[in-house]
């Protein structure tokens, strides 16, 4: 999949009261190779979703951003993680 510009700020406009949940990718249906590099990583999951930031989990509509600088991932998990202790 050849994402332009232009394609990548059509998909993150989308308003998420907007879609019909059943036209969305199930993420818990995407399959990323771990070993890959992160852009072998982004070009798999983009390869499998039809817009890169709006996807389904079960019933549940998921919206993300990507920034380029600030916490991870990861540790906004952790940070999650530990208030619920």
């Amino acid at each position: 999949m050849h994402l332009t510009r232009e394609k990548l700020e059509e998909m993150e406009a989308v308003d998420i009261r907007e879609v019909d949940i059943n036209e969305l990718t199930d993420l818990r249906d995407i399959v990323i190779d771990t070993k890959k590099s992160v852009a072998g990583r982004l070009t798999s999951f983009a390869g499998q979703t039809n817009n890169i930031y709006i996807n389904r989990f079960g019933n549940y509509i998921v919206k993300v951003r990507f920034q380029k600088e600030g916490p991870t991932l990861d540790d906004r998990m952790e940070g999650y993680l530990k208030r619920l202790v």
